[in-house]
């Protein structure tokens, strides 16, 4: 398995070029194709502005349409050409989507014909205060999610990568998701967070590992004054990681959000990316 066609959404924000140099720098390493997507608006799609509009003389409305329409073009424009030049640098093959955001499904529909999703914590159409989160994409998308933070991050990612594990399904699946990047990561440790001490006593893991080439080191976390999150974000500091690859939400989403899970308190707090898989 390898990646081969991945999205990246990018936006008006700082963080976009961020996002878009470590896009660019991944579809290298991986000789992946690489589509930038900028999520558009419609202006009367938004909160109240269809009401608004019907007092206006029918000139005046297609002024105010136009103009939305004009300024969701600019900034689109300044988007694609910081995409662009992160493109060149890297020198990978790239293409530019524009799809509506005003809805999740035109930019899931995209996601789930590609091989990997690079999105940020939460995004929002061009003007619009509708939006999209990370959870969302990896829930509903089918495939795995690079889910970059807001700022102080920068490529290479996956160089030094941390695995979550604890053994089930969503663990598994992101674990087999990201075998690419462990593949090629220069080194790898996997955690478990156990309590009780037990961790990985039959092997199959390292074995399973081993078998894709990774040389992992395993670690059993026996902490038992730390919640799961505060294991994961020691861990990460103290090795040095810049990627971290976890399953989410583990759990029934309701149950996630009543518990505070350590999906939600990750994807909204982690300084590394992470690479998500459900």
């Amino acid at each position: 398995m390898s990646f081969r066609q991945i999205i990246v959404q990018l936006d008006e924000d700082a963080a976009s070029g961020l996002r878009a140099k470590a896009a660019a720098d991944f579809a290298n390493r991986y000789g992946a194709h690489l589509t930038g997507v900028f999520l558009t608006s419609e202006y009367v799609r938004q909160y109240m502005a269809a009401e608004s509009l019907t007092a206006l003389p029918a000139d005046v409305v297609q002024q105010v349409l136009s103009g939305h329409e004009a300024a969701v073009a600019k900034v689109a424009e300044a988007a694609r050409a910081q995409f662009e030049a992160a493109c060149a640098q890297s020198g990978v093959t790239h293409d530019w989507r524009m799809v509506g955001g005003d809805s999740p499904q035109p930019f899931l529909a995209v996601a789930r014909r590609s091989d990997l999703t690079i999105f940020p914590r939460h995004a929002k159409a061009c003007l619009s205060e509708h939006g999209l989160s990370a959870a969302q994409v990896a829930l509903a998308s089918g495939g795995p999610v690079l889910i970059t933070p807001d700022d102080d991050y920068a490529p290479p990612v996956g160089r030094r990568v941390l695995v979550a594990w604890n053994g089930g399904r969503e663990a598994a699946r992101a674990l087999q998701d990201a075998w690419p990047i462990l593949e090629r990561a220069e080194t790898v440790h996997v955690l478990t967070v156990s309590p009780d001490g037990e961790g990985n006593s039959d092997g199959l893991l390292e074995a399973l590992l081993a078998r894709h080439g990774v040389k992992a080191e395993l670690i059993t976390d026996p902490s038992q004054d730390e919640s799961a999150v505060d294991v994961i974000a020691r861990q990460v500091a103290e090795l040095g990681a810049d990627l971290l690859v976890m399953g989410l939400y583990g759990r029934p989403r309701l149950q996630e959000l009543l518990l505070g899970g350590v999906s939600r308190a990750m994807v909204a707090a982690s300084p590394i990316p992470i690479f998500a898989s459900h």
